[in-house]
């Protein structure tokens, strides 16, 4: 997943990046019924580098999301695991409920490529999937077609808690995620309210409301790895709502705390 950190995760950094990056924190998203376009940017650090970035393209326009991220390793990283992605989703609103449309990921790390697309047909909820190269068996666990019922994609997801978060409602939720090549459930826990100071030039300083997140994976993760989620805590990744855009709440910091580190991702203010 994004850069080494995601060795020992097995889920895509980019899934982490938009667990932050992704919530397309905008008071678009609830209240806009016209076009409306908003760019975000973070940064992502470990220890006291500076090892990646992201940005973030949110269109809305009536009861439909298109978003596209890029994120890419940077600086002395790069040399040692180089990473590239770029997505595009979709969701759309029915029934007062965000559902999936279209979740489609290109990435190349340490030059190899990776696609994946994930497609759910808006009449019937039908999903189908194309991914290449296939999954290696041999390295991670398949992904039984009995697990794809009732799924939706990572960004639908955290639409969904951000509405809720938004409604001053608790972010307490699960749900049944599918990215084309991992298939997890995801379950956010409300810590706690905490005051931030802004750590770094252009970071977020203000009262924020602080989530929890746990990841139970269902197929697509390695055989192999570090990581135990039997034994992860709800305050191993944290996410921190503030008040940033007129009165609406979105992700402004995450941290991320692993064998390897703390890895801490900012939403930027504009200069």
């Amino acid at each position: 997943m994004f850069f080494f950190i995601i060795i020992s995760y097995n889920l895509p950094m980019k899934y982490l990046a938009l667990i932050l990056a992704l919530i397309i924190g905008t008071p678009s998203i609830v209240v806009a019924d016209e076009l409306t376009k908003t760019n975000f940017y973070y940064d992502i650090q470990w220890g006291h580098l500076i090892i990646g970035h992201i940005s973030v393209s949110l269109e809305r326009k009536n009861s439909s999301i298109k978003l596209k991220v890029k994120s890419r390793s940077e600086g002395a990283i790069s040399l040692l695991y180089n990473y590239k992605s770029d997505l595009v989703a979709s969701s759309y609103k029915e029934d007062q409920i965000w559902r999936p449309n279209l979740y489609m990921v290109n990435s190349s790390v340490r030059n190899k490529q990776y696609y994946s697309k994930v497609f759910w047909n808006k009449k019937n909820k039908i999903l189908n999937y194309k991914i290449d190269p296939l999954l290696d068996l041999e390295k991670v666990y398949d992904v039984p077609k009995t697990t794809l019922k009732n799924v939706i994609d990572p960004i639908t997801a955290i639409i969904r808690v951000i509405e809720k978060i938004n409604k001053d409602k608790p972010c307490d939720t699960k749900l049944r995620i599918f990215d084309g090549r991992r298939r997890y459930n995801l379950s956010t826990k409300e810590l706690e309210k905490q005051y931030l100071i802004n750590d770094r030039p252009r970071s977020f300083k203000g009262d924020t409301i602080v989530c929890g997140i746990k990841v139970t994976p269902m197929g697509g993760n390695r055989i192999e790895s570090k990581w135990k989620p039997e034994n992860d805590k709800f305050s191993d990744i944290k996410v921190f709502f503030g008040t940033a855009a007129k009165d609406f709440r979105l992700p402004v910091r995450m941290k991320l705390n692993r064998w390897f580190g703390t890895i801490t991702f900012r939403l930027l203010k504009h200069n």
